[in-house]
């Protein structure tokens, strides 16, 4: 049995191949034949369209590319049984249809495969039946040919999904401007980035993983050095991209997560003491506005869904009207109904006049919340696209590297 999981199990401090190879590795004698690893591994992913330096330290991988390291981890394996937990998260589009080229490859020659996504697309794709689980339970079975992405997302919310926010107009004055911004190293580095963004716009930055967009969150996010502009007017909410390992404590309670990052603020602050009345009236609000599903304040956000603490991560961003919001694939690995709410939060926050710098691996995510699209390869700005003019097929070759 192989099991791909949606948080990674992979060991940081090992290259590529020790951890795809780890417990199989090929042997020369008494030693490890590191180089026939290496062959082995260099094959699998060109092999299964997923291509990977074998001699890179996990730890240094942006998530996307980390993924990847499970995926193949298992496919090397090629089990008889393989359950995938959102395997395509943090894939590009091309990915993905080479994916689930090998997915069916292997179904067809006897492996069992379930998949647990919310990626309706894909459901409709790839799969011969689809079982609904909600709240804990099984509410649907279909087959695949007999049913459709808005039959399947209905079973999922049990109702229609909830209505987006409407645009309102854009302002002119820039909320956000970035200014010969460089940062990072290597594959991942930005090179002199400039962009702005005004006041009640959402700008998306488009592209596959692994072409600058966390340099660029975390520099634009003070979390490293850079060189060059970024100017901000106002306050900031952040969205980080990995909820267990940036946002959240999850031993801590939903009350004192909520509070992350506001607790030195005057609001909740007396002297040298917190006001936890004050702290819980806050996160009742943040749990009523983003639908959190919990059973009470004081439960450890680790009992939560991945949807809820990832909504409870927004509802805290997004809590005080910040007037710029750094949003980062903030619908990874949530259902229909919660990204739509999530996506209509954003909305609304551009419409209250804050200025959204969107960036989303989900291509889709970005064509229908976005006003403006960037798409980034190699570090760079390499094409950019009004709402109005926006030309999927150009930006699908942009984020792949043709001109």
């Amino acid at each position: 049995m192989g099991l791909v999981h949606q948080h990674f199990e992979l060991v940081g401090r090992l290259r590529v191949w020790q951890n795809i190879m780890l417990g199989r590795e090929p042997r020369k004698g008494w030693h490890v034949d590191a180089n026939a690893a290496r062959v082995r591994v260099a094959e699998l992913a060109r092999r299964n369209g997923l291509p990977i330096d074998p001699d890179a330290y996990v730890d240094e991988l942006a998530i996307g590319i980390q993924q990847r390291v499970e995926l193949l981890r298992e496919l090397e394996r090629e089990p008889s049984v393989l359950l995938l937990d959102e395997p395509t998260a943090a894939l590009a589009p091309a990915e993905i249809d080479a994916f689930f080229g090998t997915i069916v490859q292997l179904a067809a020659r006897g492996t069992a495969v379930l998949v647990v996504t919310h990626k309706l697309q894909e459901v409709i794709n790839y799969s011969k039946r689809v079982t609904v689980m909600r709240h804990g339970k099984i509410v649907a079975h279909f087959e695949t040919a007999k049913t459709s992405v808005d039959e399947i997302a209905r079973a999922m919310v049990g109702g229609n999904l909830p209505d987006v926010a409407a645009r309102a107009a854009t302002a002119p004055s820039p909320c956000f401007v970035a200014d010969g911004l460089f940062a990072g190293e290597s594959e991942t580095a930005i090179a002199g980035i400039s962009f702005a963004v005004r006041s009640g716009e959402i700008v998306g930055i488009a592209g596959v993983e692994g072409n600058g967009q966390t340099t660029l969150a975390d520099a634009v996010a003070g979390m490293i050095p850079y060189r060059g502009t970024i100017h901000i007017a106002g306050d900031v909410g952040i969205i980080p991209q990995d909820r267990n390992k940036e946002a959240l404590v999850m031993n801590w309670s939903i009350v004192d997560n909520a509070l992350l990052g506001r607790q030195h603020t005057s609001r909740v602050r007396h002297g040298l003491l917190l006001d936890r009345s004050v702290a819980r009236a806050d996160a009742q609000v943040i749990v009523d506005r983003l639908d959190v599903r919990c059973a009470t304040l004081d439960v450890a956000v680790k009992t939560l869904s991945g949807g809820n603490q990832q909504k409870l991560v927004v509802g805290r961003s997004l809590f005080g009207e910040p007037r710029f919001v750094l949003a980062y694939n903030p619908t990874r690995g949530i259902d229909v109904g919660a990204a739509a709410l999530v996506q209509s939060r954003l909305i609304e926050a551009r419409n209250g006049g804050a200025a959204v710098l969107l960036i989303s691996f989900e291509l889709d995510e970005i064509l229908a919340v976005a006003d403006r699209i960037l798409v980034m390869y190699r570090g760079a700005i390499v094409g950019e696209f009004e709402r109005a003019n926006v030309d999927r097929a150009t930006i699908g070759r942009l984020m792949a590297g043709s001109q």
